[in-house]
Parts: C-alpha cells; structure tokens; sequence
C-alpha cells in the first residue's frame, strides 16, 4: 500500500456560510494552527478553529482553502463513492468563493490551484481520470502564472515543484502532449524547488510546511530512488511521528515498502493514540503487514480483518483479502485460505496495482510453495537471512512447476540484492527474465528494474538504460503502471545526469 487509505471522521453536515463583505486572504495565527492541525490528522480541533475564525472573520477566505483540506483528507485516504458525490458539490461552492477575493493578492491563483491540484488525486481515484488531467492542468497554469507575478512568493514552489517532478516522468515519446497542454517540468527542476523551499525553514515555521515534507519524501522515494536520502531527511528534521498521524502514517508506509518492518512497527507503536485524529482503518493494514512479513499469523488476521470491517473505501480490499490468505496458508488453514481468494474475485475493485496482482494470484491454480512464500514474506519485512535460509532448503530442479521455478530464482535475486551481494543477484535477475519475460507475471520485469537500479549505482549508464528498457517492453499485467513509472524516471535520471 503507498499512501493511500485513511477513514475520516465526518465533520461538517452543511457548508459553511460566508458573509457577503469583501474577501481577504488572511493566513493568520488561527489559520496557520488549523492547517497544522489538519495535516496532523487532528481534524475536528482543526474544524472547531475555522469556526471560530469564519464567525470572527466572516471575511476571511482561508478558513475555505482549508475545508477543502478537511474534503480531500476524507476522500482522498478513505471516502467512498457516495462521500465523493456529496464532496463534489463543495468543490464548486469552493472555487467560486475562492475567486471573490482580490486578483492582487498572491493567495488568489495559488487557493484556486491548490483545490484544482487536491481534486485531481481525489477524481484519479474514483476513476475519473480525463476531469483529473484538466483539474491538474488547470492547477499547473494557475500555479505558474502565480510564479510569473510573485516569483518570490515561495508556496507556489511547493505545489509547482511537485508537479514538475510528475511530468518528469513522461517519457520522450509522450512529452509532445504536455508540451501541448502547456506543462513542462523534469524531475531535476522539481525536486530542486521543492528543496529550496525546505531550505528556508522547518515544517511549522513554513506556509504549507508540512505538505512540503511529505511531497518531497515521497518524491524521494519513488521517483528519485533514493530511500537512504528519505530516512536520514526524516532522522536529521526528527519529524514528530508521535503526535502527527500523517507522517506516522507516511514514514511506516515508507518503512514497509523499504524492508523495514521493525522500524515500522516501533513507529505505530509510538503514535500517541489519546489524541483526537481521524479514524485510518488504512493503519490496521500496515499492522497486518507487519505482523504478517515476521511470520506471526494470528495478528496479521486481527488486523487485516478489522481494515476489511471498516474500511469505506474499495481499495485495497483485494490486497489485503489475498494477505489474509497467506497468513491462513502460514497457519495450514487451506480451507479458510481458499475461502479469501474466493472473496478477492467478487470484493474490491482491481483500479490500483496491488490489487491488480491480487486478482491475477487468486486466479491462478498453481499452489505457491510454502518455503517460497515463507521467503517472500520475511524478505518484505527486511528479515533477508531468514527468507535466505527458507530458501536454501528448497531444490529448485524439484520445483513442480514453471511458476515456483520462477519465484525461486526472483526472491533468491531479491534477497542477494538487498543483502547488498550484487555479484550473486545478478545471475538470479538474468535467469527471471529469461524464464519470464514473456510471461504476464511481474517478476521478470522486475528483475529488469532491478538490473537497471544496480548498473545505475555502478555508473555504467547503458546498461541500466538497456534494462530500464527492457522493462518497458515487458507484457506483465501485475504492477505494470509502478513499474513503468518506476523505469522511466531511472531513464530520466540518466539522461539528466
């Protein structure tokens, strides 16, 4: 899961009402404690404040910047169909309020931006993906005009930067349709701005501090590949994951999707509980997977089952659906393992990745060999000598099946990778693309990712650009849009360099 699901408490049952007296925009004191309160999850402390300020300064447009806030934290991390209907309306009344204040002021383009920017995650979604594209190509034009007059005004970096840093990752072949629609940007100029912006200050002293963080981290991650550079930026800004359920939340999801079960585990368990955020069934989720990637059954099944219970959304549903069957597989359990993958073919929605693969494992009648699942498993947590020793206890020529012959020779690549053994990876990649690359599992074109990333470490640029590639042409259908994704920024990396 990379950062997607939360369950927002429902907060307001109407719109505010806004006097009709000229519109400022005031990022007051009161303001700046709603929107950190906001981006700590702390919605209905965030709520009581905008009250307070919409009553005091009926005039004030922020306090409606931020209810749009309030919306996309719902709907974004955990809202549902009926949610997003509802908050579409508020979208509008939104905007034109928005519109009413001064064109002088720098607050004007950027506020109008930032809920255009904010709707086109919520509508990618809920599948809405052609009124996503325009939300966000209206966000980029208001945000670089916005640039144009007020170049010094820094919180269009933010927002501008990360959106830079996305059409980065457009391949050559496809940039004549953002040069068409007016928006450039490389993944080197994005990142840049957003630093410079995290340059001038820490995360509370900053407008719009906290979504600095958070975008940058994230950038970091997935688009620059550069996990190391993430947790010592979240070590040396010491971001508080005690009191803020947001980077909680971020830095486990980030954990996990780096080996790093532990850490993340320590990281939820640190969270301070009595404070008042909103509901994450989205939590209960990493919890399974953490408990499931050390082996302990019974706790991955406690959690994964209350995230399937409360969640609102259907994402991830299937992914979690097939986790909760290999921890029944863990237990012997084959009739109630049996019994989840069942459920994957009728529950859920197949939209994102993850749950993409789920559905094609759930498909399948090939039984996956309970070592190699045992390995699989320990190598997500970080746990690499012990999925190395379940490994070791299979012979691969004795493998019944191309299917196991195949996540044998990945995972043993895998985990010599990450134990950082190229040498041994290597011949292990070679032979998963060889035995897949015409296959629509994702372990082939995977491997080539991996190559790619491991020549590009090794400075020797053609060669990761020849298994950048060579990812892009594999047929998988599991993971396809990631991997994709992935490659061609490792592309648009070299080619910067």
């Amino acid at each position: 899961m990379k950062w997607n699901i939360l369950c927002v408490l429902v907060l307001a049952c109407s719109l505010p009402v806004f006097a009709s007296s000229p519109r400022t925009y005031d990022f007051n004191a009161r303001c700046r404690m709603a929107y950190q309160l906001i981006m700590a999850m702390r919605v209905q402390e965030a709520q009581q404040l905008l009250n307070l300020e919409q009553k005091t300064h009926p005039e004030n447009l922020i306090p409606v910047l931020l209810q749009n806030y309030i919306d996309f934290m719902q709907l974004f991390f955990d809202g549902g169909s009926a949610d997003y209907q509802q908050k579409l309306a508020n979208r509008n009344t939104y905007l034109s309020l928005l519109a009413q204040g001064s064109r002088d002021s720098p607050y004007y383009l950027l506020s109008q931006a930032i809920v255009h920017f904010q709707w086109s995650l919520i509508k990618v979604k809920f599948g809405d993906r052609i009124s996503a594209a325009w939300e966000f190509r209206r966000a980029y034009l208001m945000l670089s005009d916005n640039q144009k007059r007020y170049p010094r005004f820094y919180p269009n970096d933010i927002f501008l930067g990360a959106m830079k840093t996305a059409i980065g990752t457009v391949p050559d072949g496809y940039r004549w349709i953002t040069d068409i629609l007016g928006m450039k940007g490389s993944i080197q100029q994005g990142m840049q701005m957003l630093k410079q912006v995290i340059a001038m200050g820490d995360d509370d002293q900053l407008l719009f501090g906290q979504e600095a963080y958070v975008y940058y981290c994230y950038l970091l991650f997935y688009i620059e590949r550069n996990p190391e550079a993430v947790f010592r930026f979240i070590r040396e800004k010491n971001l508080d994951t005690q009191h803020n359920q947001l980077y909680a939340f971020m830095v486990a999801n980030l954990a996990l999707n780096h080996h790093r079960s532990a850490y993340a585990l320590q990281v939820l368990q640190n969270l301070n509980r009595q404070m008042d955020y909103l509901d994450m069934p989205s939590l209960d989720f990493e919890l399974g997977t953490i408990y499931l990637n050390s082996l302990q059954a019974d706790s991955a099944i406690r959690y994964l089952q209350a995230f399937l219970q409360r969640t609102k959304t259907e994402y991830y549903k299937k992914d979690a659906l097939l986790r909760l069957s290999w921890a029944y597989t863990l237990k012997g359990n084959t009739a109630m393992a049996n019994q989840c993958r069942q459920r994957i073919l009728k529950e859920g929605t197949a939209m994102v990745d993850a749950d993409k693969a789920a559905l094609l494992e759930a498909q399948k009648t090939t039984p996956v060999d309970i070592h190699i699942l045992r390995a699989r498993l320990l190598s997500d947590g970080g746990y690499f000598r012990q999925a190395l020793d379940e490994l070791n206890t299979i012979s691969a020529a004795a493998l019944p099946d191309y299917l196991n012959k195949l996540m044998y020779a990945y995972f043993m690549a895998r985990v010599y990778d990450e134990m950082g053994e190229d040498e041994k990876a290597i011949p292990y990649y070679q032979a998963t693309i060889e035995a897949g690359r015409n296959l629509p599992e994702y372990y082939a074109a995977r491997a080539a990712w991996q190559m790619g990333m491991i020549y590009e470490k090794r400075n020797q640029p053609e060669k990761a650009l020849y298994y950048y590639n060579l990812c892009l042409q594999m047929p998988e259908k599991e993971y396809k849009n990631s991997l994709d994704q992935w490659a061609k920024a490792g592309i648009e990396r070299i080619k910067g360099k």
